[in-house]
């Protein structure tokens, strides 16, 4: 690596122990950490700048100062003077060498997980140069062999006299519509299975009720005058059980395509890539958890908070989230709102009247921190996410503490490749596989020492229809 790819390497990696350690504690950043990432990203935006002016100096000192011989590759520009300047080729060397830097260019493009942006997007530069550059000489070549008269000649603008011939430039930029499909799986207890290993069990305590007898399993403690008998107590244990199931992708693509658009094993990689996110953050919601996971709205752990009396169609009141905040077992910084985006302008309008004047506090705000717009619902982050029901369903706005929600799976994404599948059609099938399974820690709810309505990490409105 270059001197700026190590300053980028560097930063990324302190921005990438940052958020590890914030997951390893089951928090959300700090206020300082998130300064610091900021400052990680921007000192990696900054090499990558410095890296691209540096080469583009370079790459205008060799057409400025390169072999300036006259012959096949010299550009001229007629008129009363010849002024020349050298064509010179995009990779330099030997042909053996130039064939090797495009072939490692060739690789970048096609290995986004081994290679930094700035690096891809070098080498995406090289290769369109390149192409172009080709496409110029071989144009230049045909005009010396065979060069028309200033009239009379064929021209573009008659079909039949050349424009048949005319070619467009397609600009490679495959882009998904954006949503959101990362919140919620960073903000679970995510578990990576070692080699070899086929499940997770994970053993805590079997606890549906603080009343005294249930704490902690059945845990008791007891006051004791001088020379009491002691009263002996028990605990009792539960098992929660993952096994990652496999989530799988493929697509075929011929020869031809492979060879000449060389940059879509790149495109197809991330449209896939960000295919798994979804199907992962919606099983972490809706999953039936027979043969996938157990998502939240379908666990037994889940708490659906009755609708206000009388209450409309489609709507969402302050006493609805209030009710539900009533309901959560803790205020930890891993709680938030997940909502479906059509239920911001219910929450627009939701406030609280404050002192005998009637002013209104509202509970939905939004503000911008380091050009990310934040929104939060009575002080909790309040994320967008697709995978939320539609507003008046159930599900449509759920608070979570997703600390309390396991993921499992076996590492990254497995991609490979094979050219046997349909040899005899020169087609290569390409195979995506994930392994993923999660489920509440949570096995039900649980009754407070102090009251009867019951307590979780997962709550939710009744549907309002």
């Amino acid at each position: 690596m270059n001197k700026y790819q190590v300053r980028m390497d560097v930063a990324f990696k302190k921005m990438e122990a940052i958020r590890k350690k914030a997951e390893d504690e089951s928090r959300n950043l700090t206020t300082e950490e998130l300064q610091e990432r900021a400052d990680l990203k921007a000192e990696i935006k900054t090499a990558q700048k410095e890296m691209e002016d540096f080469r583009a100096e370079e790459e205008l000192q060799n057409q400025l100062y390169g072999d300036r011989k006259m012959g096949d590759n010299a550009l001229t520009l007629e008129g009363n003077l010849a002024i020349e300047a050298s064509d010179q080729p995009i990779y330099r060397g030997s042909a053996a060498t130039a064939l090797g830097q495009q072939l490692l260019d060739i690789r970048a493009m096609s290995r986004p997980d081994a290679y930094g942006a700035g690096e891809i997007r070098a080498a995406r530069s090289r290769l369109e140069q390149t192409e172009k550059r080709n496409a110029a000489k071989l144009e230049a070549q045909a005009r010396k062999e065979n060069r028309a008269a200033a009239t009379g000649g064929m021209t573009v603008g008659v079909s039949s006299e050349g424009g048949y011939f005319l070619q467009g430039e397609t600009s490679v930029d495959l882009m998904t519509t954006g949503f959101n499909n990362s919140e919620v799986l960073s903000r679970c207890a995510s578990r990576t299975l070692a080699p070899g290993t086929q499940f997770l069990e994970i053993i805590g305590i079997n606890e549906t009720s603080r009343a005294n007898g249930s704490r902690g399993g059945g845990i008791r403690v007891y006051t004791a005058a001088e020379l009491d008998a002691f009263t002996a107590s028990k605990t009792k244990f539960k098992k929660v059980r993952i096994e990652p199931t496999k989530l799988t992708g493929l697509y075929y693509a011929s020869g031809e395509v492979i060879r000449n658009v060389t940059f879509l094993g790149q495109e197809m990689r991330q449209l896939f890539g960000e295919e798994f996110a979804f199907k992962a953050q919606d099983l972490v919601i809706n999953g039936s958890g027979a043969g996938e996971a157990l998502g939240i709205l379908n666990a037994d752990c889940l708490i659906a908070v009755a609708k206000d009396s009388g209450q409309a169609a489609d709507t969402i009141s302050t006493d609805n989230i209030l009710n539900m905040e009533s309901r959560l077992w803790e205020e930890r910084p891993s709680v938030v709102y997940l909502v479906n985006r059509e239920t911001k302008p219910q929450l627009s309008q939701l406030s609280i009247a404050i002192g005998t004047g009637g002013v209104l506090a509202p509970l939905y705000k939004t503000d911008f921190y380091q050009g990310k717009r934040i929104s939060t619902l009575n002080g909790f982050p309040c994320i967008t996410i697709e995978q939320a029901a539609t507003l008046g369903d159930k599900g449509d706005v759920i608070l979570a503490d997703l600390s309390q929600y396991i993921t499992a799976n076996r590492g990254d994404i497995n991609e490979a490749m094979s050219i046997h599948v349909n040899f005899i059609y020169d087609q290569e099938t390409y195979r995506f596989i994930y392994f993923f399974d999660g489920q509440p820690r949570w096995k039900s709810s649980v009754t407070p020492y102090k009251g009867s309505a019951t307590v979780g990490p997962f709550l939710t409105i009744a549907a309002r229809a």
